[in-house]
């Protein structure tokens, strides 16, 4: 079964997930500069032993090779029981690792690409979707790793169609987990493979590659607005409206085109709530003509946004209700939808002084960001509510400075 060289890579999360807790268990964060320096590496390093976050491109290279994984098991101060256990996790994770690439090879060399981009959509469809959030957590780090480890077997001359839809799934995962700079660039990669031309692959209709190439261009725009870049959006969405995509299949592309429009301009300063409104109110209608509820959904909490830039108290209680109303119906949803409600809840409630209001969502939106590991979201509201959250933090029992969910 070819979904198994992702289930190798699931594998291997666990066990990094399970050496990095024996390390920050055994080891107090003020004595593992002393303790790396014992096991033969530098500080850095370790951090990046202990840290579930990985770049995308190679990320079995940062699992610890045999030789390390010993002499960090030796200086270990633990009883000889925990110490094999460490080694055990660590090398377990390097074997994982080299057996799921040995899969994908072997699948590739029957020329199997179809199947392999099939396994990485299923494993999209977990991280975006799925109901339990610790698998929901661990699907996007899966996913990131086993993408990243396709691409780079993967020639673009030969495969330019299923390159990128490798870029974009490596570019969703990558925008979740907070390192949009990364998705930018797997975005960007993914356009000029296909180059918007007359690109052709076996396996792909001609449909297909035009929505590739329509989805690279809301690539950049959704990295760009992660980093803040919020005067690139506009442009951005206009070339996506003059793809044959888009052209062929308004009606379905422009709830989602536009909503990257409404969500720049929710950031940008001084913006025309007459104009965000009305937009809005466009995409909103195209949803209920197509009777495409989880987009109307979507474009909802994006005008919410707007709303509360812009100070329109009663318009955004109106619209959290009808979205809260509106969840029910939905045919999926995934983690990170229903923090975005939270969150715009939280905050309308903090803009208007309702503290009680304001900590019942936060509370919310901090649990989602860290059950599911959404990394992009928990940075983003520790920055946004600051000191005012660290009693949410204590009542949950969390770290107040863990850098990572």
């Amino acid at each position: 079964m070819s979904a198994a060289w992702i289930g190798a890579w699931e594998l291997a999360e666990l066990h990094r997930e399970t050496y990095a807790a024996i390390i920050k268990s055994c080891v107090p964060r003020g004595q593992r500069a002393d303790f790396a320096r014992r096991a033969g590496i530098t500080p850095v390093f370790l951090s990046l032993v202990c840290a579930l976050d990985h770049p995308a491109r190679a990320p079995e290279r940062r699992l610890p090779s045999e030789k390390t994984a010993e002499r960090l098991a030796a200086a270990l101060p633990a009883p000889a029981e925990v110490r094999q256990n460490l080694l055990q996790h660590m090398l377990l994770a390097r074997a994982r690792a080299t057996q799921s690439r040995a899969q994908m090879g072997s699948l590739l060399s029957e020329q199997r690409t179809k199947e392999l981009l099939a396994d990485l959509a299923a494993a999209h469809r977990q991280a975006t979707f799925g109901v339990d959030l610790a698998q929901t957590r661990r699907a996007y780090r899966s996913l990131r790793a086993s993408a990243a480890q396709l691409l780079e077997q993967l020639p673009p001359v030969v495969y330019p169609a299923s390159v990128a839809q490798a870029c974009l799934y490596l570019h969703d995962g990558q925008c979740v987990l907070d390192r949009a700079d990364d998705a930018l660039w797997y975005a960007k990669l993914a356009r000029w493979v296909l180059d918007g031309g007359e690109t052709w692959e076996p396996g792909f209709s001609r449909a297909e590659i035009d929505n590739l190439y329509l989805n690279a261009i809301r690539g950049e725009a959704v990295a760009c607005h992660n980093l803040g870049l919020t005067r690139e959006v506009p442009p951005l969405v206009e070339q996506a409206r003059g793809t044959r995509a888009y052209r062929e299949a308004g009606a379905f592309w422009a709830p989602l085109v536009g909503r990257d429009l409404l969500n720049s301009v929710a950031r940008t300063p001084r913006f025309s709530i007459r104009e965000a409104r009305r937009l809005a109110s466009q995409l909103a209608a195209t949803c209920e003509s197509t009777g495409d509820v989880f987009t109307f959904f979507l474009v909802r909490e994006s005008e919410l946004r707007c709303l509360v830039q812009h100070a329109n108290w009663a318009e955004a209680d109106r619209l959290v209700r009808q979205a809260q109303a509106l969840l029910p119906e939905l045919p999926y949803v995934g983690p990170l939808h229903r923090l975005l409600l939270f969150r715009g809840a939280a905050d309308l409630a903090w803009r208007r002084g309702d503290w009680a209001g304001w900590r019942e969502n936060v509370r919310e939106v901090v649990w989602l960001a860290n059950q599911a590991g959404l990394q992009h979201q928990w940075r983003t509201v520790r920055q946004a509510y600051g000191e005012r959250l660290r009693p949410v933090f204590e009542e949950l029992g969390w770290d107040w400075t863990a850098e990572e969910p």
